[in-house]
């Protein structure tokens, strides 16, 4: 398959990189700052700049046909809704919700067709939290319009999942109690691959902690 993973250079998708490369997969990932890796093509793409519409379709336009997207991306964000600047929201709406409309509507243009979707949200698509509510809407919107790229028939499959906190850059500066007791990246990576396998149009799954677990919580 030829697999484009947005946001993959660095955390989840990088590993996630290495799961598909390592299945025979051919992988393009897409970021800020190209990986010390050389077992992927890199695409350097910032999704948090302006005019992302035009941004993605010239970066799909030069895409081979892709058969399986990938959306990884995110970054950390704290703050309440009045404590955030409009362009802090715009940022973080863009990165880790909007680019994936574009993206899919961009490859279906183009292609006509897309084998299969995996979208990575967080926990935060459903758990409200006080001070990470524009990165709740981002990942709760993001996992629903997933769902209902399930039902276009032009979508093969779709996979989304919810990882609890995981230890990689994310968290880089930020002050936790807990980043000890997060998951490993490459174990989540190794449950959303067995996750992607079986006969279905759409799953969602939940990757938790203490103890870390899959729970699958909806399929059809």
């Amino acid at each position: 398959m030829n697999v484009l993973i947005v946001g993959g250079s660095s955390g989840l998708g990088l590993a996630l990189a290495k799961e598909h490369v390592d299945l025979g997969d051919k992988v393009i990932v897409t970021g800020r700052t190209k990986p010390k890796v050389s077992f992927v093509e890199f695409k350097k793409l910032d999704l948090a700049q302006k005019n992302l519409p035009k941004v993605i379709r010239n970066f799909v336009t030069d895409l081979p046909e892709i058969n399986r997207v990938v959306y990884a991306a995110g970054f950390y964000q704290e703050g309440r809704v009045t404590d955030l600047s409009p362009e802090q929201i715009e940022s973080m709406v863009q990165v880790a919700g909007t680019g994936l409309i574009y993206f899919m509507r961009e490859i279906l243009v183009k292609q006509g067709r897309l084998d299969e979707l995996i979208t990575i949200t967080s926990t935060s698509q459903w758990t409200p939290r006080k001070l990470e509510p524009i990165y709740n809407f981002a990942k709760a919107g993001i996992g629903h319009f997933s769902n209902a790229m399930a039902e276009d028939g032009r979508v093969g499959k779709v996979l989304v999942v919810g990882p609890a906190g995981m230890r990689t850059k994310f968290w880089d500066g930020v002050k936790r109690d807990d980043l000890d007791k997060m998951l490993d990246r490459a174990w989540v990576a190794e449950q959303t691959t067995k996750a992607l396998k079986g006969g279905y149009k759409y799953k969602l799954i939940r990757v938790l902690r203490q103890p870390a677990r899959v729970e699958e919580a909806e399929k059809r």
